[in-house]
């Protein structure tokens, strides 16, 4: 019985060598394949741009007590009542059409994809301070938007950022034309008890209050005020996706991969590659060993048969990883949330 036999060791890392040698097409091709698919797509995946315009919260000199607290309080309600109107479909896809947003989307038909692709790009960051004593004040916030172009990522913000100012003063006015109305309703009502209908004073009551119903903006304003502090700047660097790191992950991907192939290949080979391997199969006796012998020239040249079938697999890999990363917004998104 006869063996081409291999040069062996005791030690794991001679035994890994040897395996290695055995399943080096394996491991190179396996290697090349995970590595050319992430860097295709480190390097098709389109540039996320992000900018951020910051609102401040002037708190009015109010002295302490309830109306103070009644103040604090309403704000995070008004906040959110002004988030969900932000974030309307019907405010959604008016910014969309003003700015040229997700056109492949919108193009598609797929208005309701685009919108919620619109939610996902807007982000508002409060602000706050913890008092020596009392709640969290809000004192700013952040809105934050995302995409493709450099440019309009800035004007939405600051679109953004105006629409909460003017819907905050809005807000403000309402809320002071309704406390007006009701101490004016109150004030009439204890005139009615005391007087007829025909006293001047309650005339006067129904008059303003019948004026204010008409016309609540000629109310003066309270509460707490938002003005733009900073607006937002066409971005100069992507923030997404990592390129870099992209690479490195295919780099440890590939060399995981590559070991992976090397370990099931060497474990589904049933040949024996040393003379130990045979005698703890079989217990006859050894009578001869060969060197391993060199590849031949006629099989030197039927290295391209293997090599084309590796080439169009690479060339496939590359294809696919193209179509999947290249255009890919919410791909891209992805590796934007944690950046700074």
């Amino acid at each position: 019985m006869a063996i081409q036999r291999e040069p062996t060791g005791d030690s794991p890392i001679t035994r890994a060598l040897v395996v290695l040698r055995r399943h080096v097409w394996l491991a190179a091709v396996v290697f090349a394949v995970v590595l050319a698919g992430a860097g295709t797509v480190a390097t098709a995946l389109p540039d996320v741009y992000r900018a951020t315009a910051t609102v401040l919260v002037e708190h009015p000199g109010t002295t302490e007590g309830t109306g103070k607290s009644l103040i604090a309080g309403e704000l995070e309600t008004r906040l959110q009542t002004i988030g969900q109107e932000v974030l309307s479909q019907a405010r959604l896809i008016a910014l969309m059409e003003s700015f040229d947003l997700y056109p492949e989307l919108r193009a598609r038909g797929a208005r309701v994809a685009a919108v919620e692709r619109l939610r996902r790009d807007i982000q508002v960051k409060l602000v706050r301070v913890e008092p020596a004593a009392g709640r969290p004040t809000t004192v700013a916030f952040g809105i934050t938007f995302r995409c493709r172009d450099r440019e309009s990522v800035a004007r939405v913000a600051n679109a953004l950022a105006s629409f909460y100012v003017e819907e905050n003063a809005k807000i403000r006015v309402r809320q002071a034309s309704a406390a007006r109305l009701t101490r004016l309703n109150q004030e009439l009502a204890q005139m009615q008890e005391v007087y007829t209908t025909q006293y001047p004073d309650v005339i006067r009551l129904k008059s303003e209050i019948a004026a204010l119903e008409r016309v609540p903006k000629t109310t003066a304003a309270v509460g707490e005020e938002f003005r733009i502090l900073d607006s937002a700047v066409p971005a100069r660097n992507a923030v997404a996706p990592p390129r870099s790191l992209f690479i490195l992950i295919g780099l440890g991907l590939g060399l995981g991969a590559a070991a992976a192939a090397v370990m099931v290949a060497d474990r589904l080979d049933g040949s024996f590659h040393s003379l130990e391997e045979l005698r703890a199969f079989s217990k006859l006796p050894v009578l001869v060993t060969i060197p391993l012998i060199g590849a031949t020239g006629p099989d030197r040249s039927r290295l391209w048969l293997r090599a084309a079938p590796i080439a169009i697999g690479l060339v496939l890999v590359v294809l696919v990883s193209y179509h999947i990363a290249s255009g890919n917004d919410q791909l891209a998104a992805v590796f934007a949330r944690g950046a700074p």
